[in-house]
């Protein structure tokens, strides 16, 4: 259990995802004893070093596994918990006495957390628990959504499970938020609205039509009260806002039509777009390029390389072979500061946005794509062909090693000479081209990725999961020849610009992944196993399985990138899709084009923070919008 052990550790330390139930059943059928054992001595270590450690959160958590055991009933031995809990109130007991004497507050804490152990132990030996005795459980105390959504994918009966009073799991959640409405808790609103859009994605769950009238009837008579006159409606703004929030989740979740725009609604998403925004871009449009005289003017040929439908073309490249035997690798990024300032309702927009969203390619609906940027903008103000266009350049001298030995981030004008896609380029890779400079770039870039390829290693269970991923949001890694080219240069990129706010100690907003070498190790082991029985043409399905149990990247003010195994990474190379990218750019204009200031760096601290919670707060409902709407197509195909 040594490697079960250390998957815990890193899982209570947040280095990696909570144990999902899959996980759980396996280590328990292999010995459910020793499991509850390595448990308890984990917990029994973190008491020990309290309250240095100052991680009694930490220890609760491992009582959540146990709980969790307790869904596999028929695999448990209760007298044996019973006795390794006593066992753990007497440690606690002892520390209490002989260790923290007159430590006052450690000792009060210690006591509350013995008066739950001991109503843990109630709860393990009560073999007639309901279940939604743990359903009620798993709702409160981990809060963790991703959990969640694993639970009910394994579970989905749990979503239709009733209380002793015969409530359901959905109408005690709209109460918890209308508690919340009530009261004014911002995040405990955020998260009962993310459990209710959460159940509406699942394809088992459905609101019956009494229960969905009934509920409509109380939002409808709790907005009456609170807006029958102006003053009234001024001074409950923030629950007239709540409450019409949760009556689009509710209406939305039996509908019968394809709508995007409705479901859209539940999750608070945008389709469209004001009419400041609108005429914003229109101003922004016919800025004259002529009077940016402080930018480069990259003369160099340069391609761009994206899928045959793309619309916005908003990364270039550019690759050349200087006299000393080096090559120049530009990476050419479509500017979004360039033409809006920083503070404006466009780009503020774009960040509440977050990304844009790409559907489903079979999809019934008009919209296939929502984008963070009007496409007045963002289609026809990327890096066009033979259009003079304003960029952020990040150019790399490279050399035979794979070594940077310059680098710059230039604001830049530059050229896209041709426009291909990733099919025309393997076809150059495999043929060649009759256009010298074109056949030429692409050579070099083939010579430069095959040295980064070399030079940087990635984490090859974390490529063959990307690569197996079927979400249309996410952008893929993929290792064919051009979009090896794609991926290699923007990686490079996006961990030079990372660095270079890591080694000046500038406030960044990294792209952060931790993943312990023994879990990827046991992935890959478990799905050679599953290949060897099952076939190699089931791999791609068994990587889409693992993703669920496979920590996902996050973003934030520190942290590596373990799957990439880069000390320092960041997203800086897609400023036309994604908000993230341009809050690198911004911090790019205060700390790279000028020495920052103290109070600069300050409050570029604190948008990076406000931004980060921003986008936690919403990325979970931009992923489970687009499972509704998978949802809602499968039922109408």
């Amino acid at each position: 259990m040594e490697l079960l052990e250390s998957i815990l550790l890193d899982s209570i330390k947040g280095k990696r995802d909570k144990l999902g139930i899959a996980e759980i059943s396996y280590y328990a059928k292999e010995d459910s004893n020793v499991f509850i054992s390595t448990l308890f001595n984990i917990a029994q270590y973190l008491i020990e070093d309290y309250p240095k450690s100052k991680r009694l959160y930490d220890i609760e958590l491992i009582f959540d596994y146990i709980k969790d055991i307790n869904q596999i009933k028929d695999k448990l031995d209760i007298e044996f918990i019973k006795k390794k809990s006593k066992k753990l109130e007497k440690r606690i007991d002892y520390i209490i006495s002989e260790k923290l004497k007159n430590k006052k507050k450690a000792i009060e804490e210690l006591k509350v957390f013995k008066e739950e152990l001991i109503g843990f132990k109630n709860y393990i030996s009560n073999n007639d628990h309901l279940e939604s005795d743990f359903i009620n459980y798993l709702l409160e105390t981990p809060r963790n959504i991703n959990y969640i959504d694993l639970v009910f994918d394994k579970m989905p009966d749990l979503m239709k499970i009733k209380d002793e009073k015969g409530s359901s799991l959905y109408n005690n959640i709209i109460e918890k938020y209308f508690t919340s409405v009530d009261n004014e808790e911002v995040n405990d609103l955020i998260y009962y609205k993310n459990l209710l859009l959460l159940m509406s994605t699942k394809t088992d769950f459905k609101v019956p039509e009494q229960e969905q009238k009934r509920i409509l009837n109380e939002i409808i008579e709790r907005l009456n009260k609170i807006s029958v006159d102006k003053k009234r409606m001024k001074d409950n703004r923030y629950a007239i806002e709540a409450l019409n929030n949760l009556k689009n989740i509710v209406v939305g979740n039996n509908s019968k039509q394809i709508n995007i725009r409705e479901i859209a609604k539940k999750y608070d998403i945008e389709v469209d777009f004001n009419e400041n925004i609108i005429n914003s871009i229109k101003k922004g449009i016919h800025l004259n390029k002529d009077n940016y005289s402080d930018r480069k003017r990259i003369n160099d040929y340069v391609v761009s390389i994206d899928g045959e439908n793309s619309v916005e073309i908003d990364d270039a490249l550019s690759c050349v072979k200087l006299e000393n035997g080096n090559y120049l690798l530009g990476v050419h990024i479509a500017s979004i500061l360039a033409y809006f300032d920083y503070d404006s309702e466009v780009v503020q927009n774009a960040f509440n946005r977050m990304h844009s969203i790409y559907l489903h390619e079979k999809s019934l609906a008009k919209d296939n794509m929502i984008p963070i940027f009007p496409l007045e903008f963002s289609s026809k103000y990327g890096l066009l062909e033979g259009e003079d266009r304003l960029a952020r350049s990040y150019l790399f001298e490279i050399d035979k090693k794979g070594n940077i030995v310059n680098e710059e981030f230039a604001k830049t004008i530059i050229k896209n000479n041709k426009q291909a896609s990733y099919d025309e380029i393997n076809e150059i890779i495999a043929k060649g081209s009759n256009e010298e400079e074109l056949n030429k770039t692409v050579n070099n870039l083939i010579k430069v990725t095959e040295l980064l390829k070399n030079k940087y290693k990635t984490n090859e269970v974390y490529e063959l999961i990307k690569e197996s991923s079927e979400s249309p949001t996410n952008l893929r890694v993929n290792r064919s020849g051009s979009q090896e080219i794609v991926y290699r240069a923007m990686t490079l990129t996006g961990n030079r610009v990372a660095e270079f706010f890591a080694n000046n100690n500038y406030p960044c907003l990294y792209r952060v992944h931790s993943v312990s070498e023994k879990l990827n190790k046991k992935i890959e082991s478990l799905i050679n196993d599953l290949v060897e029985t099952y076939g190699g043409d089931q791999k791609e399905k068994l990587y889409q399985l693992a993703t669920q149990i496979y920590p996902k990247s996050t973003y934030d003010l520190q942290g590596g990138h373990e799957g990439l195994k880069l000390k320092h990474y960041c997203h800086c190379t897609s400023g036309l899709r994604r908000s993230s990218d341009i809050m690198i750019e911004h911090a790019l204009e205060v700390c790279y084009d000028k020495k920052p200031t103290i109070e600069e760096l300050a409050d570029l601290h604190i948008e990076i923070l406000e931004k980060r919670d921003l986008i936690k707060t919403k990325e979970d409902s931009l992923d489970w919008f687009v499972e509704d709407v998978k949802k809602t197509l499968r039922k109408h195909i």
